[in-house]
């Protein structure tokens, strides 16, 4: 038996910031390229969650230096927060971007905030540089997908 098998925690125990964490400066980011001046209450709406909690969160991220914050004021990302943002962001719209064209339909925002929390930088690279492949070639892309309506008419047709 070989040692390269741990669990799930282990493999993601070096990460830097948690999901919760990423979450919020993606949406954070996403907020701040809509009009730039972020209030707590309104992250708190965008994410589904309460102003406390929310708050907390904009403290926690603002002692990593990724955000400065005033109480009551707005929030206003760091040069860092930022960049991670602007990966952050890129990363989920690679990934939902790569789901949409291999067929997810059910869930689809679901599955990606799944997958964008544990994904290496590697195969992120990779899922890109495939999406955008199949973006340049568009004929490539519809051949894929008759193939998927094909595959999945003859599944229904053995059901």
């Amino acid at each position: 038996m070989n040692n390269e098998y741990y669990t799930f925690n282990e493999y993601i125990k070096n990460n830097k910031l948690s999901p919760s964490e990423e979450d919020y400066i993606e949406m954070i980011y996403r907020l701040y390229l809509e009009n730039k001046k972020i209030k707590v209450a309104e992250v708190a709406l965008a994410l589904n969650v309460k102003i406390p909690s929310a708050s907390k969160m904009v403290k926690r991220l603002s002692g990593k230096n990724l955000l400065e914050h005033e109480r009551y004021g707005c929030i206003n990302l760091s040069r860092e927060g930022k960049k991670i943002g602007e990966k952050l962001l890129k990363r989920h719209d690679t990934i939902e971007s790569f789901l949409k064209i291999i067929g997810v339909q059910n869930n689809l925002h679901e599955e990606t905030e799944k997958i964008e929390h544990t994904i290496r930088e590697e195969t992120l690279e990779k899922i890109s540089l495939l999406v955008g492949f199949l973006g340049e070639n568009k004929s490539i892309l519809k051949e894929f997908k008759d193939y998927i309506l094909e595959k999945a008419m003859h599944i229904n047709k053995n059901n």
